[in-house]
């Protein structure tokens, strides 16, 4: 792939695993032992893949699971959750450029959607130092030719093969993705607002009535913008707006 790959850093260097636990453990590790910007851990397979909170996620053979290093510039700690909906929009774009006729948008604050249905997702952690971020680890992963779930998975979740009817090569996929997400990313270190537009763009949520799980209790409301780091703006029945952080909520679906 690195002869045809059209990137400045990213995909340049690529671990390769057959079966990892974490893809985002491995690249964490890299980082911390001086690994460079636009690094990349792939798995075919992971045992222990994670989701937002304590949710799990689901990554077996036929999908694409990889773990991207970053090195932003001038974020703040605060501002690495933006970068969750960077990774879901670089999936919406790969998926709307290899199938044009599946409609692929991004669900906050870290989804690829086809329908209602994800098929896609972002998890970043990031090692801080005070209030600024070192580095970020994205892990990244698209269910491409997967073609059954688990019973808690199969009304939720979705593939490109199921969408599209068609088998999914990844390592073409990834390099795609790849190219998309550099692109993007250094849009986003000169003027983030640019992303963010692109974004409510490519939206699933915006102009609809949401519930929220909040540690205190559901709220509904209508989701109504994207402020300036991607937090959600809620818009309560009672005409109040308030802003959502991805740490503070998630969707009830």
């Amino acid at each position: 792939m690195s002869d045809t790959l059209r990137t400045r850093t990213f995909g340049h260097r690529i671990h390769h695993y057959s079966r990892a636990a974490s893809t985002n453990d491995i690249a964490y590790k890299i980082a911390l032992e001086g690994g460079e910007e636009g690094e990349v851990v792939v798995a075919e397979e992971q045992t222990r893949g994670k989701g937002r909170g304590n949710h799990y996620w689901f990554s077996p053979p036929g999908g694409l699971w990889f773990s991207l290093i970053l090195y932003p510039q001038k974020i703040l700690s605060s501002q690495v959750p933006a970068l969750n909906l960077l990774g879901a929009l670089g999936i919406a774009i790969t998926c709307g450029k290899l199938f044009p006729t599946l409609s692929s948008q991004i669900r906050w604050p870290n989804d690829t959607v086809i329908g209602d249905r994800k098929v896609g997702g972002v998890l970043c952690r990031a090692k801080c130092k005070k209030d600024k971020a070192i580095f970020v680890v994205m892990g990244i992963g698209v269910n491409l030719n997967i073609e059954e779930f688990p019973p808690s998975l199969c009304h939720t979740a979705t593939s490109l093969r199921k969408e599209s009817g068609h088998t999914v090569e990844r390592e073409a996929f990834l390099q795609i993705l790849l190219e998309e997400m550099e692109e993007l990313y250094i849009i986003s270190q000169r003027d983030f607002s640019s992303i963010l537009e692109r974004a409510r763009l490519l939206s699933s949520l915006l102009g609809k009535q949401v519930t929220v799980q909040m540690r205190q209790g559901e709220i509904k409301g209508l989701a109504q913008d994207l402020d300036e780091e991607g937090n959600l703006i809620l818009r309560l029945e009672s005409g109040i707006q308030t802003r959502i952080t991805p740490e503070e909520g998630y969707l009830r679906l």
